[in-house]
């Protein structure tokens, strides 16, 4: 068990920048018209891997086959990734010695990039709330909703191919209301329609639920526009290293919100106990989303 659990965090690790680094490249390589569209489909075809994961697993009958088969994959993926080229933006100060590239710190110690950084971590917060409190803790929610029998696994899936179809969409209404903030604003308070559905009343039997995972990922799929407004805030230099680092600490601060939800469930019920931990992601998130400076059609040749 032991041995399984550090190959997953190997795993993890190795996985962990493939989005931000995708997102980046895409986001250099378009012309500022089709970034939206471009992001969007990365992102929606990326986040289907975890609908055809329970698949894989269904259709396999075991993990071990599953895993072969998600190895074998991730190799074909390994071949494809050495054909990719760099983006011409980073090309142009790759040579540069004088000029400060990926400096992480360097976000901690500028007051107007700090809460930039910040707000785009805020923006992801209710992403991971619905994944990670109410799709994987589905079972929790089971016996207080008088349902019998919930299986997280497919409370996960049916949440990612919400989010999926929702990455998708996202790009399309960006594109549509020439605005990353209108887009990721509107889908996140139909999320939280969804949220107040799923806790009070909606859900009473097991498909229910699994509907309003789906509602939630439908909702929650600005992923990838959430990743992009990471990539359009900061400068080439920068770039990578904030749209890398923004969706994990999004990620990272799961653990606190679940560190939140069990407290608050020693004095409240269950279902109250995650509707103040979701009041206070989806507060920051909105707040963040209304703050920070819109950057469709933002040119990208800048640095800090």
């Amino acid at each position: 068990a032991s041995a399984y659990a550090w190959l997953r965090f190997i795993a993890g690790i190795g996985l962990a920048g493939e989005l931000g680094a995708g997102i980046t490249l895409v986001s250099e390589s378009l012309p500022k018209e089709l970034r939206a569209l471009g992001t969007s489909l990365v992102a929606g075809f990326g986040l289907l891997g975890a609908v055809v994961a329970q698949l894989t697993v269904e259709m396999a009958d075991n993990w071990t086959t599953a895993y072969f088969i998600g190895g074998g994959l991730g190799l074909l993926l390994l071949v494809l990734r050495i054909s990719v080229t760099e983006s011409g933006i980073y090309k142009s100060i790759a040579e540069d010695t004088t000029l400060s590239k990926g400096n992480f710190l360097s976000l901690f110690t500028h007051k107007t990039r700090l809460i930039k950084y910040l707000k785009c971590i805020a923006i992801g917060l209710p992403t991971w709330y619905c994944i990670g409190i109410l799709a994987m803790m589905a079972n929790q929610f089971a016996p207080e909703m008088g349902i019998d029998t919930i299986v997280p696994g497919k409370a996960i899936m049916w949440a990612y191919v919400g989010i999926s179809a929702g990455d998708f969409a996202s790009g399309f209404i960006s594109h549509a209301l020439h605005s990353r903030k209108k887009a990721i604003l509107y889908m996140m308070l139909f999320t939280v329609l969804g949220v107040i559905g799923m806790l009070f009343g909606g859900a009473y039997s097991e498909q229910s639920y699994y509907f309003f995972c789906v509602w939630l990922g439908l909702g929650t799929g600005y992923w990838a526009m959430f990743v992009t407004v990471a990539a359009e805030q900061f400068g080439t230099n920068l770039r990578n290293t904030t749209t890398t680092t923004v969706p994990n600490m999004v990620r990272g601060l799961l653990p606190l919100m679940l560190l939140l939800f069990d407290y608050l469930k020693k004095d409240l019920s269950i279902i109250h106990a995650a509707m103040w931990v979701g009041v206070l992601a989806f507060s920051l998130g909105i707040y963040a989303t209304l703050t920070i400076p819109e950057t469709h059609d933002k040119e990208l040749d800048f640095l800090e």
